[in-house]
Parts: structure tokens; sequence; C-alpha cells
């Protein structure tokens, strides 16, 4: 059994705690319990009273306080691009690195397609990627985007400060923390799309459990019976041969494909996917309000998985899309005890008490 002590930090334990014990540094220590124990114990007081100071000097210096702001702030953001990069369901892909005006294009599109609102479109991008758009913008990747003149600073923002700003109705922003998914392996599976099979959903609204209590229905999700799930990891993008893409308001198809992600693996057949197939095939009035594709029916439907390759995932939104609903801890003032409260760049409040 080995104890290494670093004669630097011993050094700085007596300067912090102002103590003339003399230390003998020690870089390894070998022997019974009792022994190692015996050399130890003599320190223990040091460490306590060092650690101390050392947490009255982050408490005096609102350290602790940003800290857990900081960290409190980036666990929302990472918690939300993992949401968005595992159940964002509008896929849109390309065979390079997203760089230019085109690659965005092709999100303002679909979302245009299926009646997303116009306006409030969000896009964060890898690092990688947004910087290829700056250079397209920029000039710097020849064709066309050499010929583009824009009014204002932007290509000189773009060349100075890698920024891009507005592109095809997306307001950018850069990530140092891109998702990457997986490139898919295997053979596609495949699935029954005609009626008898029950692959399409019927959307409804509460759902009465055996106990007699009403609860609401969430109708994001579905579970769809597959040839196997073997190949079918959570996450993975998919298109399903024979279904269409409508406009939500419209009802009329797009010519596109209707683009899902898979959400979890219940078993080897069975799985959940986000949206729902709702294609009206099942004739309720609440399928043809809600219908999201047209469905040629198939026995065998491919599974075409989107993630071909690993790449990183560029998440792009509608505002209402992502919601943040924070709640207010209130401390009641006669409960005795200390409490410091911070806020994040979010708005969300952090409450520390002692």
């Amino acid at each position: 059994m080995g104890i290494a002590f670093n004669s630097c930090v011993l050094r700085e334990l007596k300067r912090l705690t102002n103590c003339t014990r003399n230390f003998r540094p020690l870089a390894c220590i070998r022997g019974t319990a009792r022994d190692i124990m015996a050399t130890i114990l003599p320190a223990i007081p040091i460490l306590h009273i060092c650690l101390h100071a050392f947490i009255r000097g982050c408490l005096r210096d609102n350290f602790l306080g940003e800290a857990a702001k900081q960290k409190l702030a980036s666990d929302i953001y990472i918690a939300i691009m993992n949401v968005a990069a595992a159940q964002g369901s509008l896929v849109v892909t390309v065979n390079t690195a997203a760089g230019d005006y085109d690659d965005v294009a092709l999100c303002d599109s679909i979302m245009n397609e299926q009646g997303v609102q116009s306006f409030d479109r969000y896009l964060a991008l890898s690092s990688r990627d947004y910087n290829g758009i700056a250079g397209n913008i920029a000039g710097g990747t020849g064709g066309a985007s050499v010929s583009r003149s824009f009014a204002g600073t932007k290509s000189n923002s773009a060349f100075e400060r890698s920024y891009v700003g507005m592109v095809a109705g997306f307001d950018t922003y850069k990530l140092d923390y891109a998702n990457r998914l997986a490139g898919a392996t295997g053979a596609d599976p495949t699935m029954s799309t005609l009626a008898a099979a029950g692959n399409y959903y019927v959307p409804t609204a509460t759902q009465t459990a055996v106990t007699g209590e009403t609860q609401n229905v969430d109708n994001r999700f579905q579970t769809i019976t597959v040839s196997s799930t073997t190949n079918l990891p959570a996450g993975t993008a998919i298109e399903i041969s024979g279904v269409e893409a409508v406009h939500h308001i419209t009802k009329q198809g797009t010519g596109f494909s209707k683009t899902f992600r898979v959400v979890s693996v219940t078993n080897a057949t069975t799985c959940v996917i986000t949206p729902p197939i709702i294609s009206a095939q099942g004739g309720t009035d609440a399928e043809l309000q809600y219908q999201n594709c047209i469905v040629t029916p198939n026995a065998s439907a491919t599974i075409n998985r989107l993630n071909t390759t690993t790449a990183p995932i560029n998440c792009f939104w509608q505002k209402d899309a992502l919601e943040i609903l924070p709640g207010r801890y209130a401390v009641p003032g006669d409960a005795g005890v200390a409490v410091m409260r911070a806020s994040t760049d979010q708005g969300i409040e952090l409450v520390m008490q002692k």
C-alpha cells in the first residue's frame, strides 16, 4: 500500500495556515496501516484548516455561486441539445460538411413544405460547419460565393470574426459541443404499412387507466412493429418507403418522404418513433385533422436509415419547439438558514442554503 505526498502541497498548506510545524516531504509511505495512519493523522488538522480557509475565500468572492450558476447553465444547454439531437424529426442530409447557403436552404424548404411557422427559426451548427458557412459568405470557397455582394459588413464579419448571423431565415449559432450521430450499419429493416398491420397512429386527447383515472396522452410518440430492431438503435434517422410528408394545413403531399427518429427500442421487433405515422388510414376525424403523411400501403416497406456515416448533428428548430419551464424555490424567512441566490443567462434561478 502506498500513499504519495507532494512536497509543494505540504509547503502550500504550511503557508496558508501559518503553521510553523516542520513537515518532512514524503515521496511515499510504505508499511502497516497503523504506521501510515500515524504519519498522516498529524496533517489532518492542517488540511481541515486549509480547506476551511479556501471555502471561506470562495464564499467571500462569490466563486461558489458563480461556479454553480455556470454549471447549471451548462447542464441546461447540454440537456436541451441532447433532446434536440436525439428527437428532431425533420431530417436533412448532405453528402459533405454543411458549409454553404444551399445546405441551410434545405432546412428552410423542409419546414416550409410541412407548414412550420416562418418566424423565430434557429440553427445551431458544429464549429467546423459554422466556419464553413462563414467562409462561403466571405468568398473563400470559390464558385458562386465569390460573386456574392452583401450590404454593410456581413462579408467582413464573416472573414474577421467568423460570424454568420441570419442565413435563409435562420438565426445561426456556433456550438463547441455539437452531438455526433453514428453511421448506420447492417441491412435496412422492413415494416408493413398495410392498414391491417396497425402501424398507423390515431391521436387521442386522454386515456383512462384500469383504476379509473383519466390522464393526458403524449401524441408525439408511437410504437411500431418492424422486421428487426437490431440495426435501429435509438437516435437513428429514418424514412419509410411509400410514406410521403404532407403540409400540415392543406394535407397535400410534398413529394418528399416523411422523416422520423427512433426514440427507443422496446424489443427485437418493436421500437418507439417520433413523430407518429398519422396517415388517416383509420379514417377518424382526429387522423384527418392531424394527418402528417400519405401512405402507399406495402406489406414489406423498406426502412431507409439516413445517418449513413458518422457526422455532427446540426439542430434547427422553431422557437416553440423547445421550451424551458423554470420554477422558483422560496425559502421561509424564519428557517434559520443562510441563503444565496443566483440566476443563469437563461433566467433560471439557483438557490443555495446552509
